[in-house]
């Protein structure tokens, strides 16, 4: 950096020295002259490569990763516009990089939500709801809902939405009808949007016209779509990012899959189901006595189970738990199943071990689980005196105390090896008379009540 004013000033030096030879005045002076520029020049090109060394190791620093660098803009000339720049760029690139970690977290927060819920044993449109409502919060729009398709491909049913007034909530839309409709039947992405309206507003739904900036994306690929994912705009919004166009989408790919997922794990779980009534089934076959009880008790509970206001889920396990609650018997020998006098007490441990045999062929299977307590302690008595685990009260579960109301009515009214048929009258006054001793008094109000609007029930389930 010395070489440049030096060389300047030799060369001016000598230049002048012709000119002022034997003068030593103006020769000092010139000799002064020069100096003074070399000086000048040294300072002057010692700060801009201090600048520009700078400058190198900041980029550097920026390379190896710390965006926080700045230079200084104190410099003149062209190093400070030099610096302004390069602080302007870091400026922009720390800004980038803190937006890109807020998207992470909050990528980070909405798929350990979803993973949680998915982790436990709820109904798919439980899952729905949570992913829905991290969505929206996360992208900062203001609504969402999601349709489903019907098995018949001809209409979407609302399965679940976000910040939708009731009276908005259109329950069922027509495939191929306003944007919804359109991106069920072609299974494409549709944004909609100031600049891109939907054209036909008369077919649209209600839903649809409270997003009217919203973006709609098929869940599945043409052909194979089982539903649409519909979100939209808050006010203010005027279109939706880039990033979080592809995280619904992404988004959208793994509700299709738990979709696909879900409907498989019912078709095994049909399957099973089935396969166990038949079982069961056939273990009532080797008594004539107990042919049908398993289906009659299960349209008794579950009718009982809606009386009282029951969630669909815990309506549809008392179904299930109820066609499967005497599976246990099929490892009971005939000796002891058509035995019309007093058990032998090997025979009482038998009987007494059946809901524990229930429960060890549901066990096997994890999608199952939720019917394991009901099968085992549907011969618990409220007041604790029932088995096999002589629970009381609270301690059983509510399905397994409805299910004991309408299993022993059935066994009243029905004829036995060991007893006749009681009258439906005579079986409702023993449920009665053993509220708060064998049954929960709230079942057999419950119970009581169905069969006082419904009298036949009984006499119409399937034999």
């Amino acid at each position: 950096m010395f070489i440049i004013p030096t060389l300047l000033a030799v060369y001016l030096f000598f230049e002048f020295s012709q000119v002022v030879r034997g003068d030593a005045p103006q020769l000092a002076a010139l000799v002064f002259f020069s100096s003074v520029l070399a000086a000048a020049g040294l300072l002057i090109c010692r700060s801009v490569v201090l600048a520009l060394l700078k400058a190198t190791r900041d980029a550097e620093a920026v390379a190896e990763g710390d965006v926080t660098r700045r230079m200084d803009t104190e410099s003149a000339g062209e190093i400070s516009d030099l610096a302004k720049n390069f602080n302007r760029i870091t400026t922009r690139l720390q800004q980038t990089i803190d937006g890109l970690e807020a998207s992470r977290k909050q990528i980070q927060t909405l798929l350990s939500k979803v993973c949680a819920t998915i982790g436990q044993p709820v109904e798919l449109e439980s899952t729905f709801e949570v992913l829905l409502q991290t969505l929206v919060s996360v992208t900062g729009l203001s609504h969402g809902a999601i349709f489903l398709l019907s098995p018949e491909r001809d209409t979407l049913t609302l399965s679940v939405s976000v910040g939708i007034p009731e009276a908005d909530r259109d329950r069922v839309l027509k495939v191929g009808r306003g944007v919804v409709g359109w991106v069920a039947l072609h299974g494409q992405l549709v944004t909609t949007s100031e600049s891109a309206p939907w054209g036909g507003s008369d077919g649209l739904s209600r839903i649809e016209k409270l997003m009217s900036r919203a973006v709609h994306v098929p869940l599945g690929a043409p052909g194979k779509v089982k539903g649409v994912l519909s979100l939209g705009l808050g006010h203010g919004q005027k279109e939706i990012s880039v990033d979080d166009h592809l995280m619904i989408r992404n988004l959208a790919a793994q509700v299709s899959v738990a979709i696909e997922n879900a409907a498989l794990k019912e078709d095994m779980e049909k399957t099973y189901v089935e396969t166990v009534a038949a079982l069961a089934a056939a273990v009532e076959a080797r008594d004539m006595y107990t042919k049908g009880h398993s289906r009659r008790v299960t349209e008794l509970s579950v009718a009982v189970a809606r009386t009282m206001n029951l969630p669909a889920q815990l309506c549809k396990d008392i179904e299930a738990a109820a066609l499967l609650h005497d599976i246990g018997k099929i490892g009971i020998p005939d000796s002891i199943l058509h035995n019309t006098g007093p058990l032998p007490p090997e025979g009482i441990k038998h009987i007494h071990d059946h809901p524990i045999g229930g429960e060890n062929i549901l066990k096997p299977v994890g999608s199952l689980g939720r019917l394991c307590a009901i099968v085992r302690h549907h011969h618990e008595h409220y007041d604790g005196g029932g088995y096999p685990d002589r629970l009381k009260g609270e301690q059983i579960p509510l399905a397994a105390r409805i299910l004991a109301v309408a299993d022993s009515y059935d066994a009243m009214i029905s004829d036995r090896s060991y007893k006749p048929a009681r009258t439906s009258e005579e079986a409702l006054a023993e449920l009665w008379r053993c509220k708060e001793t064998r049954f929960d008094p709230k079942c057999v109000d419950a119970f009581v009540a169905y069969m006082r609007a419904n009298p036949d029930a009984g006499s119409r389930c399937p034999v």
